[in-house]
């Protein structure tokens, strides 16, 4: 499962979140790194990733982290509401495969860590509890935020899961 190698330019894009809100790359960098995740509501290690990037945001409240979604829109729109509610603190995008594209994500999850620069620091497709714990401390290293630990031993998920093949792939 390949992803888009470290210092590649990410490609810009701009989207519209479920709440009506654009979301521009190219203006959210100026502030700080980004974390855009290529998810699924219904495949396992997509729901994982999203799961663990609610405490990257309490974390490093600084990156934003979008999630953009290749589910059904009412498979979507369940995920994020009142029933299990994993997005509800991060922007969410009911992507039709446009920046899925962009990005070459063909497996979920898919996650890319963005610098300020415009380039890929890190990228990773599928759930890695190592990955995540770098990214989170990272970003906090990043924008002067005391690093943490995402993803805990006591956790008990597991170091690893696979991504499956997304619609978009």
């Amino acid at each position: 499962m390949q992803v888009m190698e470290s210092g590649a330019v990410a490609p810009d894009f701009t989207a519209t979140d479920l709440n009506g809100n654009t979301l521009s790359l190219s203006s959210a960098l100026r502030a700080a790194p980004v974390l855009i995740v290529f998810a699924h509501p219904k495949i396992h290690a997509s729901r994982l990733v999203v799961g663990y990037l609610r405490r990257f945001a309490e974390i490093t409240p600084a990156v934003p982290v979008w999630v953009f979604s290749q589910g059904r829109a009412a498979e979507t729109l369940e995920y994020v509401g009142e029933g299990e509610g994993l997005y509800l603190k991060m922007p969410v995008v009911q992507d039709d495969c446009a920046v899925a594209g962009l990005y070459g994500a063909k497996f979920l999850p898919t996650s890319y860590f963005i610098g300020q620069d415009g380039h890929i620091i890190k990228g990773y497709s599928g759930f890695n509890r190592d990955y995540l714990n770098w990214v989170a401390n990272e970003a906090a290293t990043m924008t002067g935020g005391k690093a943490k630990e995402l993803i805990a031993d006591g956790d008990n998920k597991g170091f690893y899961e696979l991504a499956e093949r997304g619609p978009c792939g």
